[in-house]
């Protein structure tokens, strides 16, 4: 199957898992998807930018600007199909949940979502923050929302993200 013309952002979160988006930002350029990143201030600080636009072989946005990037590609006659929110922070999937919008991310998950937008979040963090019982209610809501969820891998007392081609491969099924 063809990808080809098919974009797809991918917003980075401030968890230490946000060193694996490269890969998975390669992988689906291999897939021939054209990849635009966004990287929450947080994410900022774990891995630059530099790495994403090589990775995506595009732009990445930090800061929202009078482009209005997140209608662009996330409104309601954006060009994206798909918003990956990877990794997924506690703070962000929150946020989301409570139609808080005051980082990029959240400002693109919020536009998508009022736009009808498939949007997929993978969780990544501690394993007590995962099984926070506020933050199971708002991965819950969510899910009840039509947001849809890779699962993280529970082990070392981490939900870990997916090796790179579980996620790609969920995200290219639902193009």
């Amino acid at each position: 199957m063809s990808y080809n013309n098919k974009k797809i952002v991918i917003a980075v979160c401030g968890s230490a898992a946000a060193v694996e988006v490269p890969k998975i930002a390669r992988e689906f350029k291999r897939n021939n998807v054209d990849i635009h990143c966004v990287m929450s201030k947080s994410a900022k600080k774990i891995i630059h930018k530099n790495i994403l636009e090589w990775a995506s072989e595009n732009k990445v946005v930090t800061k929202l600007t009078g482009e209005v990037e997140h209608v662009k590609f996330c409104g309601i006659a954006g060009v994206a199909e798909l918003l990956l929110i990877c990794p997924a922070t506690s703070n962000t999937i929150s946020k989301i949940a409570h139609g808080i919008d005051d980082t990029p991310v959240t400002t693109y998950a919020a536009t998508a979502i009022g736009s009808g937008k498939k949007v997929v979040v993978v969780p990544a963090m501690h394993l007590a923050m995962y099984e926070n019982p506020f933050v199971a209610g708002n991965i819950e809501k969510l899910k009840k929302a039509g947001i849809l969820f890779i699962e993280p891998k529970l082990m070392e007392n981490k939900a870990k993200l997916p090796c790179a081609d579980e996620i790609v491969k969920f995200v290219l099924n639902l193009l």
